[in-house]
Formats: structure tokens, sequence, C-alpha cells
């Protein structure tokens, strides 16, 4: 036990080893505050920076969710329809109930003729071309 207590009164030009030790050990931690302290303050800065980068997305979101809605308005839709394909609403002669279906279904099921394509030769056709006219064919259709 002798040996370990003379490393205490150990001296170094009047100091005490054990005090220099101590003052080495304070000043390597407060080294080591001093850089966390640093890094600390460049990842706040970063995560500002993220911060504010989100709050621009989720504003673009939000614009994004409003033109989607804008877009999606049935009014709107109805018009495109209506300009562009020529639709119109379903009027209510045209609707059926569920009594009529069977009746609806037998009364459209009769065959169609598609009439036949005749295919036209010209002297620029090549022997690679793979399309050919097709023969008449008896399609059944059958409406709902």
């Amino acid at each position: 036990m002798r040996p370990f207590l003379n490393l205490f009164e150990q001296r170094v030009r009047g100091i005490r080893l054990i005090e220099l030790v101590g003052i080495a050990v304070a000043l390597a931690m407060i080294f080591w505050v001093c850089l966390s302290k640093a890094r600390e303050g460049e990842d706040i800065k970063r995560m500002n920076d993220l911060d504010s980068q989100i709050a621009e997305q989720q504003d673009a979101v939000a614009a994004l969710k409003i033109r989607v809605a804008n877009l999606e308005r049935p009014s709107r839709l109805e018009a495109l329809a209506v300009q562009y394909l020529g639709m119109k609403p379903v009027e209510a002669a045209h609707e059926a109930d569920l009594d009529s279906i069977g009746e609806i279904s037998r009364t459209t099921s009769a065959a169609v003729a598609i009439p036949a394509t005749t295919a036209v030769a010209s002297s620029s056709a090549s022997a690679d071309d793979l399309i050919q006219a097709a023969p008449a064919q008896t399609v059944t259709e059958k409406h709902p």
C-alpha cells in the first residue's frame, strides 16, 4: 500500500504529480466539451436547414393537393367529358332497375356482323408486311 501512496507524494518542480495529472485531465475534458459544443452548433444549423426544407416541401405538397382537388372537381370533369368526348349524363329513360336486367340482356344479345375489310394491294407493299385483311366474323355483343 505504501508504494501506491508514494505515487501521490511524488513532486515535479514542486507540484505533486497527481495534481499535474488532474489538471491535464481537466484541460482535456474542457477541450472535449468545446469540441462537442462546436459540433452541436453545426448539427443545429443543419437541422434548421432540414426543417426549412421540410416546410417548403410540405407547402409544395399542400399546393399540389389543392391543384388535384381542383382538377378532380366533378363539374370540371363533366364539362370536359361533354366538350371532348361528347358524353352526357344518363337520362332517366335509359336507367334500368334490377327486374328489367334479364329482359335487356335477352333483347340485346343478337348477333352482329362485322363487315370484311379489304386489303388494298399496292406495288409498294412489301413481303415483310405482317398485317393482312381479316375475313368477316360474326360476333355476339352483350350489352349490360
